[in-house]
C-alpha cells in the first residue's frame, strides 16, 4: 500500500513523498518474539497471559484487572494532582485523575523515558495509543483514563541527549545538549537546561 503526500518540501519543485508501509518482518533485527506476537497474541499466553487479540476483547479482563489493585487509589490520585498541577496540566487531565479515584475505573498505561524534546516520535505515539484505547473502551463502557508514565530516573543522558527530525531539505538533521548538563549517576529528569535549549530546538533553528 502506498499514497503520495504533500511534502515538507523546500523548493516549489518537489511534488511530493512516497509513503510506504513495510512490514516489521522486513526490518532486520526484530526479535522472534515480538514478530510472533505481531501475528497472533494469544498464541503466546504462556508469556503474556493476558493477551487478547483484539481491543474490544478486553472488557473481559476488567474484574481481573480491578481485583489486582493492591496500591492505595487516594494516594496515588493525590501524586498524580500535585504533580499535574505543578506542571499546569488542563483540566481534562484533572478530571481524569479524578476519575481514577473511582474504584471501578481501570488505567491505560504507557509511558517512555525522558528525552530531549520529547525524544522519538514513538513516544507521542505511545500516549496517542494510550489516549485512543481508554477513549475506545469508555465507549464501550468500561470507565478508564489514559496514564503516560515519564522513566525520567534514568540515568543514561547520552541515550537521550540527541533528537533527530527532518529539516526543511527533507533531510534528516539532528541536534545535541551538552553533556556538561548531567552528572554522572544523575537521573535525567533532574538535569537543569539553559536558554541554550531555545536556540537548538527545531522551532528555533534556521
Amino acid at each position: 500500500m502506498s499514497t503520495v503526500e504533500p511534502a515538507c518540501y523546500s523548493t516549489p519543485e518537489e511534488s511530493g513523498l512516497r509513503v510506504e508501509t513495510i512490514p516489521f518482518e522486513r526490518i532486520p533485527h526484530q526479535s522472534r518474539l515480538f514478530l510472533e506476537y505481531l501475528q497472533d497474541p494469544v498464541a503466546l499466553r504462556r508469556f503474556y497471559a493476558g493477551a487478547v487479540r483484539f481491543h474490544h476483547e478486553l472488557p473481559q479482563r476488567i474484574s481481573e484487572v480491578l481485583s489486582a489493585y493492591e496500591v492505595s487509589r487516594s494516594s496515588v490520585c493525590d501524586a498524580l494532582e500535585e504533580m499535574n498541577r505543578g506542571w499546569g496540566a488542563p483540566e481534562a487531565t484533572l478530571k481524569n485523575i479524578e476519575l481514577l479515584r473511582d474504584a471501578d475505573c481501570i488505567a491505560v498505561v504507557s509511558g517512555q523515558q525522558a528525552g530531549l524534546f520529547t525524544g522519538p516520535l514513538y513516544t507521542i505515539y505511545k500516549a496517542l495509543s494510550a489516549v485512543k484505547l481508554a477513549g475506545c473502551l469508555t465507549q464501550r463502557g468500561t470507565k478508564a483514563v489514559p496514564v503516560f508514565w515519564m522513566a525520567s530516573e534514568d540515568g543514561d543522558f547520552a541515550e537521550v541527549a540527541k533528537a533527530e527530525f527532518i529539516g526543511r531539505d527533507c533531510q534528516l538533521k539532528n541536534v545535541e545538549v551538552s553533556s556538561s548538563w548531567h552528572r554522572e549517576g544523575q537521573p535525567v529528569g533532574h538535569v537543569i537546561t539553559d536558554e541554550s535549549i531555545v536556540r537548538k530546538s527545531p522551532v528555533g533553528l534556521t
